[in-house]
C-alpha cells in the first residue's frame, strides 16, 4: 500500500480521509474472508478397479467413537457442546466413515463396533476433537490385529454448503470428505502390505478370537508382546481339529450378534439424519450470522474510532466555524458507529442463544434404541458396550457347552507362547 504523503497530512480533512480509507479497506477486506461460502472441491474415496483375492480382503471394525465431552458444563457451553448431540454423533459418524469404506470394495466386512471391541483384522477408533455445522475434526488411530499402526492423525474440513440445499435428496453428507480423506489414507496402508503380511492379518485376527474365548486351547498359536502390544503368529491350528470346527460356529454366531448391532447402528443413524441434518443446516446458518455479526461490529468500531480521532485532529487545526463544526459531527459521527458496534454484541449473544436452543431441541429428538438379543436386552446408547461384553461372555458359556471343557473368562487374547525350534 502506498504512504500517504506528507503533503496531505497538512490539511486534517485529507488525515481525515485517507484514515477512513484505510480503515474501511482493512475492514472490507476482512469480512471478504469470513462471507466466502464457495464449495469445497470434492474429496473422491478411491473405488477397487480389480477383484481382490479372497484371503487378502481385511475385515474392518469401525468403533463407536469418543465423544469428547468435557464434565464440565461451562466448559461444554463455552466450546458449544451439547452432551447428547456429541453422544448421538458418535454413533452416526462411524456409520457414515463405514459406509465409505463399504463403497470402496477394497474391504471385506465393514461393521460398526461398541469401543471394546478388537476383534477385526483392521480396528479404526476416532475421537471428536470438533463438530459445528461449520467443521469436524476428528482424531483418528487405525491398527490392525498384529497390534501394527496404520495410522494415527487429525482430520478436519470445512462444510460443503451444498448439502445445506432444500432439495428432495441430499446429494451427499457436508463432511464427506473427512470420512473420504481417511478412507484413502487406510487404503494407501493397507496397500504398504505384503500380500504375506495382509494374510497373516486376518489368521492373527481369528486366532486371537479364539484365545479371547478358549485361552487354555489356543494360547500356544500367538507370541505376544506386552509392551510393544503386537501380535506374532507362532504357528496355524489344524483346520480339521474338532475344537477348531466348534469354534467357528461360534465365531458364526458371534458375526450374527455384531451384524444385529451393526444393522440398529444403522437404524439409529437413519433416524437421527433429518433432525441431525437440521441441526447441522441451522447451525451453520447461526454460526455464520454470528460472525458476520462480529464483522459488522468491528467494522462500525474501527470506522468509529477513526472517525473520533480525525474530528479530533481537524478540530484542534480547523481556522474557521465552518470547520470546527464538520469536526464536530465527525467526533459524534464517529462515536455513534462505535456505539453501534458494541449494540451488536446483543445481537451476537443472540445467535450464540439460538445455537444452544438448537441443540437443546436435537437432543430432545434423539432417543435410544432398545433391541432383544436371545433374551437379553441391549441399550445402544451408553450401556452397548456394556451389553456387548457381557455377550462375550455367553460366548464364552456357549463354547463351554459345546466343547465340556472349562471356559476360562480371560479378557487377553493369549500369554507368550513358546516359539518352536
Amino acid at each position: 500500500m502506498n504512504a500517504i504523503p506528507p503533503t496531505a497530512l497538512r490539511s486534517p480533512w485529507r488525515a481525515l480521509r485517507a484514515g477512513l480509507v484505510v480503515a474501511a479497506f482493512a475492514v472490507a477486506a476482512a469480512g471478504c474472508v469470513v462471507q466466502d461460502q464457495r464449495p469445497v472441491t470434492p474429496v473422491v474415496a478411491k473405488k477397487a478397479t480389480a477383484e481382490i483375492p479372497q484371503d487378502e480382503l481385511l475385515d474392518v471394525g469401525v468403533h463407536i467413537f469418543d465423544a469428547n465431552v468435557p464434565e464440565d458444563e461451562k466448559e461444554q457451553e463455552s466450546k458449544r457442546i451439547f452432551p447428547d448431540v456429541r453422544k448421538a454423533e458418535s454413533r452416526y459418524m462411524p456409520v457414515m466413515l463405514r459406509d465409505t469404506l463399504e463403497g470402496t470394495g477394497h474391504w471385506g466386512q465393514v461393521r460398526v463396533l461398541p469401543s471394546d471391541s478388537a476383534s477385526s483384522d483392521v480396528n479404526v477408533e476416532g475421537r471428536i476433537v470438533e463438530s459445528t455445522g461449520r467443521e469436524l475434526r476428528l482424531a483418528i488411530r487405525a491398527t490392525d490385529a498384529t497390534g501394527r499402526v496404520w495410522l494415527e492423525k487429525e482430520y478436519e474440513g470445512q462444510a460443503d454448503v451444498r448439502a445445506y440445499k432444500d432439495v428432495a435428496v441430499r446429494p451427499r453428507d457436508p463432511f464427506d470428505n473427512v470420512y473420504a480423506t481417511i478412507a484413502n489414507d487406510l487404503l494407501a496402508a493397507r496397500e504398504e502390505l505384503s500380500r504375506d503380511e495382509r494374510v497373516q492379518v486376518h489368521q492373527v485376527a481369528q486366532l486371537r478370537f479364539a484365545a479371547d474365548l478358549a485361552p487354555y486351547a489356543f494360547k500356544t498359536y500367538l507370541d505376544r508382546d506386552k509392551r510393544r502390544g503386537t501380535y506374532t503368529l507362532v504357528r496355524l491350528p489344524s483346520q480339521e481339529d474338532p475344537v477348531v470346527q466348534r469354534l467357528d460356529r461360534v465365531r458364526e454366531r458371534d458375526y450374527s450378534l455384531v451384524d444385529t448391532l451393526n444393522e440398529h447402528y444403522t437404524n439409529f443413524s437413519e433416524s437421527m439424519d433429518d433432525a441431525y441434518g437440521n441441526w447441522r443446516k441451522y447451525s451453520h446458518e447461526e454460526l455464520e450470522a454470528e460472525a458476520e455479526a462480529r464483522r459488522k461490529a468491528l467494522t462500525r468500531q474501527v470506522l468509529g474510532a477513526v472517525a473520533v480521532v480525525g474530528g479530533v485532529l481537524a478540530g484542534s487545526e480547523a481556522n474557521s466555524s465552518a470547520a470546527s463544526a464538520a469536526s464536530t459531527a465527525a467526533v459524534l459521527g464517529g462515536i455513534y458507529a462505535f456505539k453501534s458496534g458494541l449494540d451488536m454484541r446483543a445481537e451476537i449473544k443472540m445467535h450464540g442463544e439460538s445455537l444452544k436452543q438448537l441443540g437443546s431441541s436435537f437432543q430432545n429428538e434423539v432417543q435410544p434404541i432398545v433391541v432383544d438379543i436371545e433374551g437379553r436386552t441391549l441399550e445402544l446408547k451408553g450401556s452397548a458396550e456394556q451389553q456387548y461384553a457381557e455377550w462375550r461372555q455367553l460366548l464364552r458359556e456357549l463354547y463351554e457347552n459345546e466343547t465340556g471343557l472349562p471356559a476360562t473368562a480371560s479378557t487377553e487374547a493369549a500369554t507368550p507362547a513358546p516359539r518352536r525350534r
